[in-house]
């Protein structure tokens, strides 16, 4: 049954509307007509099926048949802050990190990031990667849309990370794997959010790594290959997602 993403206050009562990009969508690619039945999902983690009524003003109108089980995200609470990378590598790292049940992503600008966004090129970039994230959870059946947060810095991350553990991913960390370190802190990290660092494509500065160790950040390897930045998180949330229970 096709899958539509509806925003929340779109839900009144036992009736939904959808709106006119999808609208069209319906009608023209899929060809449904009143009578049909469609899944939406309101991106809060709720989903329903429901039965379409007609078209008013380019908006089709439906009525809930039923509200279904939740299919529910992860339970690791997993963020990862991920350093801009060159090109559109972003909008592939956020895809594919919501398929694999990332909860929340971060941009991040660091010293030896390539891409600096601001003003209006920021916020084109954030409505594109929040639109990708919604058309990933359509594909992917999750019904809770992860959060993109504004572009932040490095320092302002740590700062603001509250009492949560943080783990930087480090090509030259040669004792700690990240694997390790999981099964070491299982236990520590199992009901707190973890944010998972990692850099663009020229890596973490030795100033931030200092600055890391100073504020008491986990750091840790992958092995002894050096991974691309667009390969490393999505590698490294597998990991996390591995080992409480989340995937595999």
């Amino acid at each position: 049954m096709h899958r539509f993403f509806i925003a929340p206050e779109s839900i009144s009562g036992q009736f939904v509307q959808i709106d006119a990009v999808q609208a069209r969508h319906i009608e023209k690619v899929l060809r449904l007509k009143a009578g049909d039945s469609i899944l939406v999902f309101d991106g809060q983690g709720k989903e329903y099926q429901v039965k379409l009524l007609g078209k008013e003003n380019e908006i089709w109108n439906a009525e809930i048949e039923a509200e279904l089980a939740s299919l529910q995200g992860p339970g690791v609470r997993l963020t990862l802050v991920q350093g801009l990378p060159k090109g559109d590598k972003m909008d592939t790292i956020i895809q594919k990190a919501v398929e694999i049940g990332v909860k929340r992503i971060i941009p991040m600008c660091s010293e030896h990031s390539v891409v600096r966004l601001t003003g209006d090129k920021a916020a084109k970039k954030l409505q594109r990667w929040q639109l990708i994230a919604r058309e990933a959870c359509k594909q992917c059946r999750r019904n809770t849309i992860p959060e993109i947060q504004t572009i932040s810095n490095f320092p302002a991350i740590l700062h603001g990370r509250g009492d949560n553990p943080v783990i930087m991913l480090y090509e030259h960390e040669e004792y700690l794997r990240l694997g390790h370190l999981l099964k070491e802190q299982h236990q520590s990290f199992r009901e707190r959010e973890i944010l998972m660092m990692v850099g663009p494509e020229g890596g973490f500065s030795p100033k931030e790594v200092e600055l890391a160790r100073e504020q008491n950040v986990f750091i840790a390897g992958l092995g002894p290959g050096i991974l691309r930045t667009e390969t490393a998180g999505l590698v490294a949330a597998s990991i996390v997602l591995y080992e409480y229970g989340e995937l595999g």
